[in-house]
């Protein structure tokens, strides 16, 4: 029987085990400069860039494939979660960006896997 999970965050179409930690940022990126008379020159380029940064705390290796079969294409990955800056649950194109994972045990020879890490950046 397949695991149930509560949709916390979904990427492409499949419901990823749901995140001991999820933190949620956006950022905006500029170009910024000197000029002559040394004034910082600066311009935005792309506003509410969003971040999202997933922890596990204990994953077994069943759950752990899911989250890395949802992710093997790496980019243009459809994840869907609640956005706070929009107050509502939406669909953004993300990649997936730096990954840790950390073997704590093992049982009957499979690892069981401690403080898993998984960012996902919006394209």
């Amino acid at each position: 029987m397949a695991a149930k999970y509560h949709n916390i965050l979904i990427v492409g179409g499949v419901s990823l085990p749901d995140p001991s930690q999820m933190t949620i940022s956006d950022y905006d990126i500029s170009e910024s400069e000197r000029n002559a008379n040394g004034k910082m020159v600066s311009q935005i380029i792309r506003e509410d860039v969003h971040k999202i940064e997933c922890k596990w705390f204990v994953l077994r290796p069943d759950e752990y494939m899911v989250i890395r079969q949802a992710i093997k294409k790496k980019f243009g990955l459809s994840v869907n979660f609640f956005i706070p800056d929009q107050n509502a649950g939406g669909s953004l194109e993300m990649y997936a960006g730096d990954r840790s994972t950390p073997i704590y045990t093992y049982e009957e020879g499979r690892p069981v896997y401690k403080d898993v890490t998984l960012n996902f950046i919006e394209m």
